[in-house]
């Protein structure tokens, strides 16, 4: 890893075809079976719920949203359902291919949009850019005076993940270019030309998303017959729900320096 001497950013030099090689071949946040696709979609509908409040609180329906790094298209679909206009960027062609199965119109890159959006949103995906100002001097474009940008990263710069070190949960620099403070992410953001409104930390794993994933696992292994987990399996989503603390940006386009 390398830090810089003046912003304290920590960034991960990583091949030039490593994020595509990855994302297209090994990047999944679930199996490959449907059931346990919708498991996920179901135990993390707190958090998507919580989400769409938090932009519907700044930008009301029927704004154009687009999801940068939309996985599987659980939170455009829950933001669909609100009225939201939704698009999605998803480099990954098995997230990618299920989206479109449930009707969302999904890109391989954001090379491929024409639209403007006024809702951007990249949940746990700045950390993956090599370079993030180059990408969001890109997704600007794709922007107007009135858009507002919506980001969360792993808070690298939080006392757990300076407790735990290589075993915090979020510390991947196989896969994350950059590792986020506050210090860092604001000063990113506002460098690529953006006015900051918010950057704080919070954590996505609360006691509703722990109670909502028992109930999914409950429900999808008698509806489904979807094998319970193992005591490692429980272990390992306990250990990220006390860990995994992140960091939530609301930025404005334009006015940044």
């Amino acid at each position: 890893m390398l830090v810089c001497g003046q912003c304290s950013a920590v960034v991960t030099p990583l091949a030039d075809n490593a994020a595509v090689e990855y994302y297209e071949t090994d990047y999944s946040l679930t199996t490959t079976t449907r059931a346990s696709t919708e498991l996920h979609r179901y135990f993390r509908y707190p958090e998507y719920q919580q989400l769409v409040g938090n932009i519907s609180s700044r930008v009301k329906p029927p704004a154009a949203l687009l999801d940068v790094g939309c996985d599987h298209g659980f939170f455009l679909d829950d933001a669909r359902r609100y009225g939201y206009r939704v698009t999605g960027v998803e480099p990954s062609g098995r997230g990618r291919r299920y989206a479109q199965s449930i009707g969302l119109q999904v890109h391989e890159s954001i090379n491929t949009l024409s639209d403007s959006f006024e809702v951007v949103t990249m949940w746990h995906v700045l950390e993956h850019i090599p370079d993030p100002r180059g990408f969001l001097s890109q997704l600007s474009r794709h922007m107007n005076a009135e858009s507002v940008l919506f980001v969360r990263v792993p808070d690298f710069g939080h006392y757990i993940s300076k407790l735990f070190r290589d075993k915090w949960i979020w510390f991947q620099p196989q896969h994350h270019a950059v590792h986020y403070t506050k210090q860092t992410l604001r000063l990113v953001l506002e460098r690529s030309g953006f006015t900051v409104d918010v950057v704080e930390q919070r954590r996505p794993n609360n006691r509703l998303t722990s109670k909502s994933y028992r109930q999914a696992i409950k429900v999808m292994h008698e509806a489904h017959g979807l094998p319970k987990p193992g005591l490692r399996g429980r272990l390992a989503r306990y250990y990220q729900d006390i860990t995994g603390v992140e960091l939530f940006a609301i930025a404005r386009f334009g006015g940044g320096q």
